[in-house]
């Protein structure tokens, strides 16, 4: 296909998908997806699209929601912060621990059913921080994630590098997914900060990265480790998600373009091994699980990775890869696949390999997946390779923006 007819198709797919974030989803989680006021976000509606009745609210779902509608709001997609606000009002007021990290588990209405502080909810409240935060001009926002970010590294280092999954640590296998996360809330923090303990933080997770995460034989990242990081032995050693690989392309990316370097070697190496063996078949689902071989192992498909797919190509394009009609079948197959036979501004969770529905509820935390691939996709149409932080050398930080139109209109 030639290349101005891939970028036609990418281009319509976009308006499709933005058209459904704006009109469909946004609207939707703002009203049947929140509490009452002061209440924050539900964790969960009904298949029929209503509100479900759940007694216990996840830290991670409350920061997800908060940093969709500060972000929303930022590119002018939804009209107003309350939402965002409600949610960090919610959070800080039963949530924040006396330590400055946060509470796994709320009631419903407030109340702490688990104290645990979980290192992957504690990466989500840092990085929706930093965009409420820079959303709505409050500086409280950027304090309780400098102090988030200070008992992370002062409280849950671990000796064999990292960091505990929680404190008090838990048992199990240590894992790459709230490094992970770490480290996109450590450079939307930097970003919109400058502040070296952010630079230092996102430094330390990438060294980890390559030294102990990524297998170079294989071009995979591992998920389970031992207590020194080790890749876990048997079974769960081996145990690949493609989702993972795609979004460490991304991340990787984001930061390459934050610092001025070069992209890590390993992006390209992560990428290939997803678009390789991470495919249903020929088509463009994205499968949950597959072994370091690449032989398949759980051919179900959540709508995440093919959000993470999304984001990758889009990190890929900007480094001067022909992914736009890539990009336009992963569009289409979210919309097609996900977004259909389900009721207004949700989506269709978990499918088996054989098609079948395997989740009973729209959870409200793929939201921030599907938001955060929008914005990627918006920022690629754009030009810019940092434009989801929409930030440029000479804004003070952090800084409060305009009004929703202001933001649009730097497109």
């Amino acid at each position: 296909m030639p290349k101005k007819e891939r970028k036609q198709l990418f281009e319509r797919e976009l308006v499709h998908l933005r058209a459904w974030i704006r009109d469909d989803a946004l609207p939707v989680w703002a009203e049947q997806g929140r509490d009452d006021s002061g209440y924050g976000f539900r964790e969960h509606l009904t298949l029929a699209g209503r509100p479900a009745d759940v007694v216990f609210k996840r830290m991670r779902v409350q920061a997800r929601q908060l940093y969709v509608f500060s972000h929303a709001y930022l590119l002018g997609l939804h009209p107003d912060l309350r939402p965002a606000a409600d949610a960090f009002g919610f959070i800080t007021r039963h949530g924040l621990r006396d330590d400055g990290a946060w509470v796994r588990l709320l009631g419903r209405r407030g109340g702490v059913l688990d104290a645990t502080a979980d290192l992957y909810d504690l990466a989500f409240v840092m990085f929706s921080l930093a965009w409420y935060g820079r959303a709505s001009g409050e500086q409280l926002s950027f304090v309780l994630a400098r102090r988030t970010a200070e008992f992370v590294c002062q409280v849950m280092a671990a000796p064999g590098g990292g960091f505990h999954n929680s404190s008090p640590a838990e048992p199990g296998y240590r894992q790459q997914n709230p490094h992970m996360h770490l480290l996109e809330a450590a450079l939307a923090l930097y970003a919109m900060t400058d502040e070296a303990l952010y630079a230092n933080l996102a430094r330390e997770i990438i060294t980890l990265f390559q030294d102990r995460l990524f297998h170079r034989d294989s071009g995979t990242l591992g998920e389970f480790f031992d207590s020194e990081l080790r890749a876990a032995s048997g079974e769960a050693g081996d145990h690949i998600e493609p989702g993972h690989q795609y979004e460490w392309v991304w991340l990787l990316d984001q930061y390459a373009t934050l610092f001025h370097c070069d992209l890590p070697i390993e992006a390209a190496r992560l990428y290939r091994f997803a678009e390789t063996h991470g495919r249903n078949g020929s088509g463009p689902g994205i499968v949950d699980v597959v072994g370091r071989n690449g032989v398949v192992r759980r051919a179900s498909c959540r709508v995440w990775p093919q959000t993470e797919a999304l984001k990758a190509h889009c990190a890929m394009a900007r480094r001067g890869f022909h992914v736009d009609a890539r990009i336009a079948d992963g569009i289409s197959h979210l919309c097609d696949r996900y977004f259909t036979q389900t009721p207004r501004g949700t989506w269709r969770e978990h499918f088996s390999s054989s098609g079948e529905l395997l989740v009973d509820k729209i959870p409200a935390s793929s939201l921030y997946h599907i938001f955060l691939a929008f914005a990627e996709l918006d920022s690629l149409k754009h030009g810019g390779a940092l434009a989801w932080l929409r930030l440029t050398s000479n804004q003070q930080k952090p800084r409060l923006f305009g009004t929703p139109e202001d933001q649009s209109a730097s497109h």
